[in-house]
């Protein structure tokens, strides 16, 4: 079972969209994220958070589906949908518009992996790509020259990776020490393990 997240950011494409409505069971807006379900004429089927983001013409138009005020401060909209879908027992869920033009809110849709990580598994999706925590070893397909980048979320260590142009043996990655942004795929397929560590990994969409 896996959940849609729609946060009060920017969205992907409409066809991106559309595919992750398409492959959702719940589809949950957090706050503001109601503007956009309803600008991109998506259903949800609950709507959560404390309420400051959404519009009143957006409540009135999703009058008919359920609403769950949120007051806790000590949260974000965001960490409050993660929270229900971890209470829902949902095991997964793709989040879009956790991301935008303000930094401060990017920074702590992150920090959501280091919150929520070993709980739920999350994919968090921008206009350019996606991205996913690894859990000590991941393979993935892709494509030759496509663009990855890992992002530690603290010290990392004992990173190892295939089939990267610029490859890792057993070393560590720390944010404002060594990180390491615009990798490069050099086959059809790659592997990285972190024995120590919360990392990120981060790639580009191959498709809109």
């Amino acid at each position: 079972m896996n959940a849609l997240i729609i946060a009060n950011g920017t969205l992907p494409s409409k066809n991106m969209v559309k595919k992750f409505v398409s492959s959702a069971d719940v589809i949950i807006c957090a706050d503001g994220g109601a503007n956009a379900a309803r600008k991109f004429n998506i259903t949800p089927d609950i709507i959560l958070g404390d309420f400051d983001s959404i519009t009143t013409a957006t409540k009135k138009y999703f009058k008919t589906v359920p609403q769950l005020f949120i007051a806790n401060q000590n949260s974000t909209d965001l960490e409050k949908a993660i929270c229900y879908c971890i209470v829902k027992k949902i095991p997964s869920a793709t989040i879009i518009g956790a991301t935008g033009n303000r930094i401060d809110h990017s920074t702590g849709s992150l920090g959501c992996f280091k919150k929520f990580g070993h709980l739920i598994e999350m994919k968090i999706i921008d206009t350019v790509g996606e991205l996913t925590l690894i859990r000590k070893k991941v393979t993935i397909k892709t494509k030759r020259k496509e663009k990855i980048s890992l992002i530690p979320l603290e010290r990392c260590e004992g990173i190892s990776t295939r089939n990267l142009k610029y490859a890792l043996k057993n070393e560590s990655l720390e944010l404002g020490i060594r990180e390491g942004i615009s990798n490069e795929s050099t086959a059809n397929s790659i592997a990285v393990s972190v024995k120590k560590g919360m990392l990120l990994l981060y790639r580009i969409h191959t498709e809109s």
